[in-house]
């Protein structure tokens, strides 16, 4: 996943609900989200559990109407959770004030 801090929620591309047991159309709300690429229309999921390293998540997950694009990690729920750390090709994750 690319790590997008400014992306506020997840976006996955939509052949990934499937790979998660994901049913659009009864589990997501339909929503406008709009980002640098113009606007688009994402199926919103409340929440899907994660996890990075040793921590659990539970995030809202929005899957795009395509697949065309790559899994963005974003900050409600779980990039703003952590503190995130960019040295180079390489990025780590921390609980705040636990460096």
């Amino acid at each position: 996943m690319l790590v997008d801090t400014g992306a506020h929620y997840t976006l996955l591309p939509r052949v990934y609900a499937a790979l998660l047991g994901v049913r659009v159309q009864r589990d997501c709300r339909r929503v406008r989200t709009a980002g640098i690429g113009g606007d688009e229309r994402v199926y919103l999921l409340p929440q899907l559990q994660m996890r990075v390293g040793p921590w659990l998540r539970q995030i809202p997950v929005g899957f795009l109407n395509h697949d065309d694009v790559p899994p963005l990690l974003g900050r409600a729920r779980c990039l703003d959770t952590f503190d995130v750390c960019f040295e180079g090709r390489r990025t780590t994750f921390a609980l705040p004030g636990r460096r």
